[in-house]
């Protein structure tokens, strides 16, 4: 009889523990359909974006469970290419997480999308700023949000600043993450745009990186990795015009049959037969192309290359030479769009040039000082001998004369160590003012987005320009001066028709404050007109180009 109750006693006790376990604290517990919709955001973001659309945010009990729709219906529309037109449900979520205990992992998610969605916004810099706050809020061992968030950050290095090298150190240390994380999905993506970003800077870095992204998508079956890995390598192998072995690559490519719509795998495709020799073959892969290649500047230009390296296969020169001025043509009228940004580089190598020049001048007429100093003292030293003919005299005004010396050193040593105090400290006010100014910008995007809080409400009174704290706000004009090579005062002195809004307004725009921020400030009732009140601003000073403009001569 013990025997056969003992099953029913074994999960009586089971049940005891799970109780005591779920009642003594652990994870907050959440509506079940929203965990469920979380379960499937990596594997299927439309399912959970279906189940989380489904879910009324009024009937939800808690505020954390609201929250939770609110970060997890803006990471389904984000997962499944729905553009942002609002950041007002992930503001909701990242504000409730942010001052609730025993929610890392969702508040670190929440600044990642953030940034996602302040990218979409076009906001590139609050963007950059929120991933860093998601880095340093993620937990050591949160692998998978560390790996994304510096894959998030990569992206943005590589998009709007260049060829620093930053998006290669950020793809490289995502990597490190994703690596422990087991996310194979996302450590697939990350080797093939770390691949990627190698081309330029070290091709057989960017063969092996993308040889191995090759192996782990065919292993795991995973076609479209697969395919876009073989993609960047057959990038890598055309850069370094090694067609031997991008030839098989093609070969793999159209195998998978999945390129109907990328024109640019048949144009290089093309051109790759074309240079091994095989004209008809390169036609008959631009032809395979069933969209219409001409559809856009860079395409015709890809398109007029490879009809050029057909027509060289051929041993057509005239067709060849004529395929290669349209080319020409089309990448002048490209170039004319960065005309601005090659005369401001111009500009800004001539004032390199003369700031060298002035330096250089500046260094002769010193030593020139110093040779008539010297010659100075030289002919006081003969004349001394001459008048006096007396030894000790001499030696005495030697003496004297190194007293002096060593004197003045000390004094220079001296000024020299209280000028770099002097400069440690100017450093260190300008920090800190950089940083109080970061946390208005950020208390004001707050009060912003809670107009109806009463503290909110009393930080934008004391904010806005008035009568009582005009003069605070004028205040700025010393630190701007300093920070971006006397801005106010030059701009005061060439442009008196300008009042204190229009200054501050240039003040301002100097230190980024965005369209919202300035809008607080000035008293504006609709942010998006701030915009056009910095292009009458920019008519009243009757500039040939807009107030950024204006501003960034100041910033070099």
């Amino acid at each position: 009889m013990g025997m056969k109750r003992l099953p029913v006693v074994i999960l009586l006790v089971v049940a005891v523990l799970v109780t005591v376990v779920a009642g003594c604290g652990g994870m907050r517990r959440h509506d079940a359909r929203l965990t469920a919709a979380d379960s499937l955001m990596q594997s299927d973001p439309d399912s959970a974006l279906a189940i989380v659309e489904g879910v009324c945010r009024d009937s939800l009990a808690s505020e954390g469970d609201r929250a939770y729709r609110d970060l997890l219906l803006t990471q389904a529309r984000y997962r499944c290419y729905i553009p942002a037109t609002s950041d007002s449900d992930i503001s909701r979520a990242l504000a409730w997480y942010r001052v609730h205990d025993g929610e890392r992992e969702k508040l670190t998610r929440a600044l990642i999308y953030k940034g996602a969605v302040m990218e979409e916004l076009s906001h590139p810099d609050s963007a950059m700023l929120y991933y860093k706050q998601a880095e340093a809020t993620a937990a050591p061992d949160d692998y998978f949000n560390l790996g994304y968030v510096n894959m998030r950050m990569g992206a943005l290095y590589r998009d709007h600043h260049g060829l620093d090298g930053k998006d290669i150190q950020k793809y490289e240390l995502a990597l490190k993450y994703l690596e422990r994380s087991g996310n194979k999905r996302l450590l697939l993506r990350c080797l093939i745009n770390l691949g990627s970003l190698y081309r330029l800077k070290n091709p057989e870095r960017s063969i092996a990186t993308l040889t191995t992204a090759k192996k782990m998508a065919f292993q795991d079956n995973e076609t479209i990795d697969y395919r876009n890995a073989l993609l960047a390598l057959l990038d890598t192998y055309y850069s370094m015009n090694n067609y031997d072995k991008a030839f098989p690559i093609v070969k793999e490519i159209s195998a998978l049959g999945l390129n109907d719509n990328c024109f640019e795998f048949y144009a290089t495709a093309a051109s790759i037969y074309a240079k091994l020799g095989m004209p008809d073959s390169a036609e008959y892969m631009l032809g395979m192309y069933h969209g219409n290649p001409h559809s856009g500047v860079i395409n015709e230009m890809m398109y007029l290359e490879s009809l050029g390296d057909i027509a060289i296969a051929r041993g057509d020169t005239a067709t060849f030479r004529l395929m290669e001025k349209r080319c020409i043509n089309m990448e002048d009228s490209l170039l004319s769009f960065d005309t601005a940004k090659i005369m401001m580089d111009i500009e800004v190598s001539q004032d390199n040039a003369l700031r060298e020049s002035y330096i250089s001048k500046h260094q002769v007429a010193i030593r020139w000082i110093f040779a008539v100093i010297f010659a100075s003292l030289l002919i006081f030293f003969v004349f001394y001998q001459i008048q006096y003919r007396r030894k000790h005299r001499y030696d005495r005004l030697i003496s004297e004369l190194r007293e002096r010396s060593d004197r003045q050193l000390t004094e220079l040593e001296e000024l020299n160590d209280k000028l770099k105090a002097l400069d440690i400290k100017d450093d260190q006010l300008k920090s800190y003012f950089d940083t109080q100014l970061w946390l208005l910008r950020e208390v004001m995007e707050e009060c912003y987005h809670s107009p109806k809080d009463k503290l909110a409400s009393k930080i934008h009174q004391i904010l806005q320009l008035n009568e009582h704290n005009k003069e605070q706000w004028n205040r700025l004009n010393d630190y701007l001066d300093a920070r971006f090579n006397n801005i106010m005062t030059e701009t005061m002195k060439n442009y008196p028709q300008l009042n204190e809004k229009d200054l501050l307004l240039l003040a301002l725009s100097t230190l980024d404050f965005s369209c919202i921020q300035v809008s607080m400030i000035m008293g504006y009732t609709n942010p998006s007109s701030v915009g056009t009140i910095k292009q009458r601003l920019a008519n009243k000073m009757k500039l040939d180009y807009n107030l950024t403009h204006y501003i960034e001569q100041f910033c070099n």
